[in-house]
């Protein structure tokens, strides 16, 4: 029995020392693998940076290029509203101006207008004076 005891023992620490050079085998496959990444994620950083570099300059360009049009924009409005006081004012004027001068125009036409049937009033009665 102490026989079998030892075998066992024997096969126990052979299968222990085969887990033991496996894992030792696992471990470099596993150093290798985080050697190759870390090579892979320097490369990567070392072609990101660049990209990642145009990428800032080209945000803050149109950052600037908005706040130009924003600015633009802004002119455009208060130029807006300065042409549409300035109509405003004409229309307020020629309304004005039309206030000031219809009345006495429509007065004066009024007048003409009766002074001349007046006159060919006048002129039909001496013509009719003359055909009698």
């Amino acid at each position: 029995m102490e026989t079998l005891l030892s075998v066992a023992q024997l096969i126990a620490l052979v299968c222990a020392s085969a887990l033991c050079v496996y894992l030792i085998v696992v471990l470099v496959q596993v150093r290798e693998v985080l050697a190759l990444l870390q090579r892979n994620l320097a490369d990567f950083n070392e072609h990101a940076k660049p990209v990642l570099e145009n990428l800032h300059f080209i945000t803050e360009k149109f950052r600037s290029i908005s706040a130009q049009i924003d600015d633009q924009v802004g002119i455009v409005n208060g130029s807006l509203e300065s042409i549409k006081l300035a109509v405003d004012n004409v229309v307020a004027f020629e309304e004005r101006l039309q206030q000031w001068l219809e009345e006495p125009i429509f007065r004066l036409v009024t007048s003409a207008s009766g002074f001349i049937n007046g006159i060919v009033a006048w002129i039909d009665a001496i013509r009719g004076d003359r055909t009698k």
